[in-house]
């Protein structure tokens, strides 16, 4: 069984591909290191990362992830991303498995028609906490330019999860709110358990959870933004209904 965890940037990913991985469900075995960004890890594996972000680096100019815009994948990416699948499958042939990336989320549609059977679990985080996280990474604050840049992605990346979900009934996902999952994570992850058949352990998950890597509120400005700002309350708003 293959499991994509994915969502908008700094929506939380991270954390949860760490207990995924710590709870048995393999998410690589060659991760990406940049401890500036997740004190963790980011639990991404370097051949479905390094594959998607040149994919988009191809066709935005260099830009590998603050994408908002449709495209269309290129005949040597659908060759080597299927090629890269069949590779992983005959590799963990024998475990439960699957990978992390952001990148992936506007990517669904792709890895879907590759494979109808892939699962899928989708992280999403209210629009002012990921802009804050992203700012303070970033050291953007007080830039308006590169706030709106994360507001279109955020519309974006959440607009392709909510209307991967409308168009996929009958597909295996779970939908996991970011603040509900670590305000009341013994409820969250026993829903989860029940809709993946599969026995995630909340003595673990408290383990490993560290609440100060969750970045302190800015009181970042949205002037000018007003507009952006709405938008992304709403597509937030929308996916609410299928958080488990």
């Amino acid at each position: 069984m293959i499991w994509i965890l994915t969502g908008m940037h700094r929506s939380g990913t991270s954390m949860f591909a760490r207990f995924m991985h710590e709870s048995g469900i393999n998410m690589g075995h060659d991760f990406y290191v940049d401890d500036t960004a997740n004190k963790y890890g980011h639990f991404e594996d370097l051949d479905f990362l390094n594959l998607q972000r040149s994919e988009l680096a191809r066709l935005f100019d260099g830009e590998d992830w603050l994408v908002y815009q449709d495209f269309e994948p290129g005949e040597d990416f659908v060759r080597k991303s299927d090629e890269l699948l069949q590779a992983k499958k005959a590799i963990n042939n024998t475990v439960r498995w699957g990978w992390k990336d952001p990148r992936t989320t506007i990517f669904l549609e792709h890895w879907k028609k590759i494979d109808p059977a892939i699962n899928y679990i989708f992280m999403v985080r209210e629009p002012e906490a990921v802009v804050n996280s992203l700012c303070r990474l970033l050291q953007t604050k007080h830039n308006p330019i590169q706030k709106r840049k994360y507001m279109l992605a955020y519309i974006y990346y959440n607009n392709r999860i909510l209307r991967f979900l409308q168009e996929n009934l009958q597909q295996k996902t779970a939908v996991l709110s970011f603040e509900e999952l670590t305000n009341d994570p013994e409820q969250k992850l026993g829903l989860l358990s029940k809709k993946l058949s599969y026995p995630f352990n909340m003595q673990l998950y408290a383990d490993l959870f560290d609440k100060d890597v969750i970045s302190a509120d800015q009181s970042i400005s949205y002037l000018f933004l007003m507009n952006l700002h709405k938008k992304a309350k709403a597509v937030h708003d929308r996916l609410k209904p299928y958080f488990i």
